[in-house]
């Protein structure tokens, strides 16, 4: 594995396959490792950035407390043979940085957290300008996310195509985040509860021909049943949303592709989770 700490450096890297670049902020854990082990999948080339971006945390977040653990991920990174490894100096990557404004942010994560994709979008079109990778590689946990970026990529016209991997999940259920380090194990089990019940909601719409209530009616009585299940199991509920899983607009009779998405804060730690299905239409 080469460490690449400057654009010099980048500059110089030989590929031996289509590269396919995967941002991360560090602190890895299997989610992160799975995309590197799909790009080697499709015999690309992997190169991992760990870059901690302070443009994504708002005035409320404390980027100083982002776990930083580069030896250990480090480490990790070499037993997953990744070919690069990019540790950019804050000061050059920042260096005349273009600041972006995301689309698709005034939904979901966007209202909780404003400015946050626009520094994530920022950041990772520095990281296409720079790198100028085939692919780039995205969970599915991150839902709005990688929409933003497939958005982006589109108008811009870039060469860089988007991948998207499912979301990997432990063994109880709970989407892994870096985040779920400050939980305990107890806490994980309990916290498995926000897959469990959107599996719950996705059922039932799944069923919804087998009723008697229009679909957006049905949507609204699942919606409010299970926020309020949320709230009485103890967990503190920012947004539990249904939305076209293309535009994140509000669903519409007719919409097929739905997507479920919620994001819950439990004992100080928000946790975010979906499921994006496709509804049979009779």
């Amino acid at each position: 594995m080469e460490t690449i700490e400057n654009f010099n450096k980048l500059n110089s890297i030989k590929p031996r396959e289509p590269l396919a670049l995967i941002p991360t902020m560090g602190n890895l854990h299997e989610g992160h490792l799975s995309l590197i082990r799909h790009a080697k999948k499709l015999n690309l080339s992997t190169i991992v950035s760990i870059f901690i971006n302070p443009l994504q945390f708002g005035p409320s977040e404390d980027f100083s407390k982002y776990p930083r653990t580069l030896e250990k991920d480090l480490d990790l990174l070499r037993k997953e043979q990744c070919d690069f490894v990019f540790i950019p100096d804050d000061k050059e990557l920042l260096l005349d940085i273009k600041n972006l404004e995301a689309p698709l942010n005034d939904v979901l994560c966007g209202k909780s957290r404003p400015g946050h994709f626009d520094g994530v979008l920022t950041i990772v079109n520095r990281f296409i300008e720079v790198i100028k990778p085939d692919f780039c590689i995205f969970g599915q946990k991150d839902f709005q996310q990688q929409l933003i970026i497939k958005e982006h990529l589109k108008k811009i016209n870039s060469i860089t195509q988007l991948i998207v991997h499912p979301i990997v999940r432990d063994k109880n259920g709970l989407a892994l985040s870096s985040r779920n380090n400050f939980l305990s194990e107890p806490r994980k089990v309990k916290a498995a509860k926000i897959y469990f019940h959107l599996k719950e909601i996705a059922e039932q719409i799944l069923d919804f021909d087998r009723g008697n209530h229009k679909f957006l009616e049905h949507i609204k009585i699942i919606k409010d049943f299970y926020q309020t299940k949320y709230s009485e199991e103890g967990f503190e509920v920012d947004y539990l949303e249904l939305l076209n899983a293309s535009s994140l607009e509000s669903l519409k009779e007719g919409d097929k592709e739905i997507l479920i998405a919620v994001a819950i804060n439990y004992e100080g730690v928000r946790l975010i989770d979906n499921i994006c299905l496709t509804r049979p239409i009779s």
